[in-house]
């Protein structure tokens, strides 16, 4: 069946683009909240945490290897080209790409699945005895979780290319639904096995089984909104002719990129295992991905929203040669989520104690603080670790990979070496130390790429961004010291329960809200009401109209 040329589509308003998206967001990580507050009642915080954590992250990690590569660097900027120059507006182009992507997912699957001890071994050193049995077992059944991340993300790449941004944003909800569902059926089945030892089959199968169906159920479901929004895929094999010479160039420097990024992720990891396996008692790997799942909730919810609406942009006017709109995409990307990342990251930093202790219950309080010095830490980083995102889509967008690459070196390499530091230094704060590597090495990767792209495009107003960023963090300032001392207050009469860690957090929160939102009224900081204006309309149009006098 031939396909008729669609009609040109206008690029839905960037605020309602990210909106969408973020409300995606919201909810998946409210419901992913939920999910590991369960995960951490079964299996704790010690070494059966670490055996499924070290094994649910293999297929992420190899995901991570193809989608740098395949995926952020080639499809939304090929079939953004795609729809411009094809007759058809890219349909077969888009057709034996997705079937390209589909046959090298499912034979990394099966190569990946079979590799499984060799691949943990790489991750998990560290791991013996009945811990890295569990691994294994946990491993077999996590491991195919990479054909349907990578079904999610290139259809949603294919959505997003077509501006269509709700669906992909919304898709981890299901999975998060499967998921809490398995593990509520675990709870009442086999209640808590923090001890690797008293794991057997059946509960690996549950409860991994029930993370592997969440992440296929996020996959699949993509196919539904591509077929309501005009989109019919016909498996067509072959993409020779189709101009990729100079996309598998850029898929090469981005694949590159991320290997030394993973780099970094494994030494960071090996760090962690080794310091732990000579200090049983230490805060490890689980404490630092507990604390990350915190640090991630602003960025993906904020950041990770407006940057993905972003990138199509960014590629349509890099294809234009369109200089001033690239600019002013650049412009957005690093104020646009600073309006809301400068000050969630001195309301995490102050709060990251009440933060942590009411989104992980039942944890003793030793460990809710070794969690929260860790998520602070890595919190004053969040603005930095959103630049580097942008940098990545936009050297995407304008197809060079090599100054990407450079630039994922300079991060990686100040990363490893801080990192090392945990090696020698006191081992209770080794995982502190790492999440510090984190922050410094996103921060001087974010300086760079400022600096590097200001000469790229021909200025960046730099000192309005200067001037917003300082602004904003005074107000936060504010808003931080008057939360911090409530929290001070409240804690000091009451003891630190998960109620009272609810408390403190429901009663500072507002408290910073408030006082951040007059300090922006005070230093006329109008991208705040900007960010606002939205919400209070809608409330103001929900509220019932007020009776005639």
């Amino acid at each position: 069946m031939s396909s008729t040329t669609p009609a040109p589509r206008q690029a839905p308003s960037l605020a309602r683009s990210s909106l969408l998206m973020a409300s995606g967001s919201m909810v998946s990580r409210v419901l992913g909240l939920v999910r590991n507050m369960l995960m951490a009642y079964v299996i704790g915080t010690a070494l059966a945490a670490d055996a499924f954590n070290v094994a649910n992250t293999v297929p992420n990690y190899i995901y991570l290897l193809l989608s740098a590569g395949l995926l952020n660097a080639i499809l939304v900027p090929q079939i953004t080209k795609a729809m411009k120059q094809h007759a058809d507006g890219g349909q077969e182009f888009v057709d034996r790409l997705l079937t390209a992507c589909f046959g090298m997912l499912a034979l990394a699957t099966a190569v990946a699945t079979i590799a499984s001890p060799l691949l943990l071994r790489v991750f998990a050193a560290s791991l013996s005895g009945r811990s890295y049995d569990l691994a294994l077992l946990f491993a077999y059944v996590c491991v195919p979780q990479l054909f349907f991340y990578g079904i999610n993300a290139v259809l949603g790449q294919v959505l997003n290319a077509r501006d269509q941004f709700a669906a992909f944003m919304w898709s981890p909800v299901l999975a998060n639904v499967v998921q809490i569902i398995g593990m509520g059926v675990f709870v009442l089945v086999y209640h808590r096995q923090p001890d690797p030892a008293s794991w057997t089959q059946p509960m690996v199968w549950l409860f991994g089984g029930a993370y592997t169906l969440g992440v296929a159920a996020q996959g699949l479901v993509l196919f539904i909104p591509l077929l309501r929004g005009g989109f019919h895929y016909r498996p067509k094999l072959g993409l020779r002719g189709y101009g990729l010479r100079a996309a598998s160039k850029m898929a090469g420097w981005a694949f590159a990129a991320l290997v030394v990024s993973q780099i970094g992720g494994i030494a960071a990891t090996q760090v962690m295992f080794a310091v732990r396996a000579n200090h049983p008692d230490v805060p490890g790997l689980t404490t630092q991905q507990l604390a990350f799942m915190i640090f991630m909730l602003p960025h993906g919810l904020i950041t990770t929203s407006i940057i993905t609406a972003l990138f199509p942009r960014m590629a349509r006017a890099a294809n234009d040669h369109d200089v001033p709109e690239l600019r002013r995409n650049l412009v957005q990307g690093l104020t646009l989520p600073a309006v809301a990342i400068i000050p969630a990251t001195f309301a995490l930093v102050v709060l990251a104690v009440p933060t942590v202790g009411a989104m992980f219950p039942g944890q003793p309080l030793g460990v809710v603080r070794d969690i929260a010095l860790v998520t602070a830490i890595m919190s004053i980083g969040l603005l930095a670790f959103g630049i580097t995102t942008l940098q990545q889509r936009f050297y995407f967008a304008v197809e060079d990979g090599r100054t990407n690459l450079k630039l994922q070196v300079l991060l990686t390499g100040v990363q490893i070496v801080v990192c090392l530091v945990a090696l020698v230094g006191t081992p209770h704060y080794a995982v502190a130390i790492v999440a510090f590597a984190q922050t410094l090495a996103n921060t001087v990767a974010a300086l760079a790429f400022v600096a590097n792209a200001h000469r790229r495009v021909g200025g960046l107003s730099l000192y309005h961004v200067t001037r917003l960023y300082v602004r904003l963090a005074i107000a936060s300032v504010g808003g931080a010291v008057v939360a911090g001392i409530l929290a001070h207050v409240l804690y000091g009469f009451l003891a630190p329960r998960w109620i009272v860690h609810v408390l403190v957090l429901a009663v500072a929160g507002t408290a910073f809200l408030l006082c951040f939102v007059a300090l922006a009224r005070v230093f006329r900081i109008t991208e705040v009401d900007d960010l606002l204006s939205p919400l209070v309309r809608r409330l103001r149009r929900r509220s019932p109209a007020a009776p005639d006098a």
